[in-house]
């Protein structure tokens, strides 16, 4: 079991040091606009949207959409939109998490299911402003996937609206923040590696 461990982890970093990789390639051959001229605008912000999505999916397959978001602001598209396209997509994402979590409460029970009964009392407890705004400062400025959150919470109980709309508006101004880096960014890091 361990052996089947390993070789999913190897997987995974290989495809996403390729994915990673051809990005590189695809950006040393073609700039960020061209990139959006070939996408097409309405077809980049969809492109962000599904992507995001896919991100926010890490539990089933992580995939690092951010370049894609860099890249697009780099090349022209609106950083607001891109934000939203992509913040809604990691919301999708996030749901399928909370519903893996919520689920998988039927299917582990036991001892585990005593520990998240405790964080879903801990946290009915606390104010009722605490846990949405630390959701949605982790997901504006913590670049690590929600699931984190999202599967103990879903796992726990803890109101799916309470939990969605703090990371969604955290998503939105994370991904708003990482399209401005490439409409800044971009220049300083050809320089760089120039």
């Amino acid at each position: 079991m361990k052996k089947v461990g390993k070789t999913k982890e190897i997987l995974e970093a290989v495809v996403l040091l390729s994915i990673f990789g051809l990005w590189i390639i695809l950006l040393y051959n073609f700039s960020p606009t061209e990139v959006v001229d070939f996408v097409g605008v309405e077809n980049g912000y969809f492109l962000a949207a599904v992507l995001a999505l896919i991100g926010g999916t890490s539990v089933v397959f992580p995939f690092p959409y951010h370049i894609v978001i860099f890249t697009l602001a780099a090349g022209g598209l609106n950083p607001f939109l891109l934000g939203l396209f992509a913040g809604t997509g990691v919301l999708v994402g996030d749901s399928t998490s909370y519903l893996i979590g919520y689920t998988g409460r039927e299917i582990i029970g036991g001892k585990l299911a005593k520990i998240f009964k405790k964080l879903y009392d801990w946290a009915i407890k606390k104010p009722k402003w605490v846990l949405p705004t630390f959701l949605y400062l982790y997901s504006s400025f913590i670049p690590t996937p929600n699931d984190f959150l999202v599967i103990p919470l879903g796992f726990a109980r803890y109101p799916y609206t309470k939990v969605v709309i703090p990371l969604w508006l955290g998503s939105i101004t994370f991904n708003t923040i990482l399209a401005f880096a490439g409409i800044y960014g971009f220049e300083q890091i050809l320089q760089f590696l120039g």
